[in-house]
């Protein structure tokens, strides 16, 4: 039976819930890849975490396309903070093309969500652990789930193979952003909000595909 990821991720936040007192926030370190995935997202986990954006997109192609979806992001949190009174915070890791791309370049010319996706998902989300190892952080999730084009059994699985991978040092918190109409939302969202929308994942061997 396929998993209900929603579901999951309410009994997961009630577990967490349990070891904080009223009004205290768990530390999430949250994955982010652009502003308009975004949309959705931020506002639906604003009271629930302590949110740290963690904008680590080496995948995308080429940099002025990186810039524009950080910038984006940027616009939209500011937005918030000001709006909300909250204090989500962006912390931006390297930009490495080059070095992300070795990794993917043997599976160029496969049709998107085939292996060369799966390897971009696992390595951004990879990275988010070690962050977040580094630096304190319980728990690290994507907001990748948010979109219809990706698959989230997948994003989900990934996670939990990595949360085992670090000695469950982190966890990892699954979600499916996309129930309950979240992509829909959030689309609307980033219209009225005149984000920039990306047609493209941000992919070289995708770019005016």
């Amino acid at each position: 039976m396929k998993e209900n990821y929603y579901l999951e991720f309410l009994k997961t936040y009630h577990e967490i819930k349990k070891s904080y007192k009223e009004g205290e926030l768990p530390k999430l370190l949250l994955h982010v890849c652009c502003g308009a995935c975004s949309s959705f997202p931020l506002p639906f986990l604003i009271d629930l975490f302590d949110i740290t954006i963690y904008f680590s997109n080496s995948n995308i192609y080429p940099f002025e396309e990186y810039s524009m979806r950080l910038n984006a992001l940027t616009r939209y949190v500011n937005f918030l903070n000001g709006k909300l009174k909250s204090n989500i915070k962006i912390i931006t890791d390297v930009y490495n093309y080059d070095e992300f791309k070795k990794d993917i370049l043997p599976y160029a010319n496969e049709k998107e969500g085939q292996n060369r996706c799966k390897i971009c998902i696992a390595k951004r989300i990879d990275r988010a652990f070690i962050f977040a190892l580094n630096n304190n952080f319980p728990y690290v999730t994507t907001i990748m789930t948010v979109s219809r084009n990706k698959d989230v059994d997948f994003i989900n699985e990934a996670g939990k193979a990595l949360e085992e991978k670090y000695s469950k040092k982190v966890i990892f918190i699954p979600t499916d952003f996309k129930k309950n109409n979240g992509q829909d939302i959030g689309v609307d969202i980033s219209k009225r909000f005149n984000t920039y929308r990306q047609d493209y994942c941000g992919c070289e061997f995708s770019f005016n595909k």
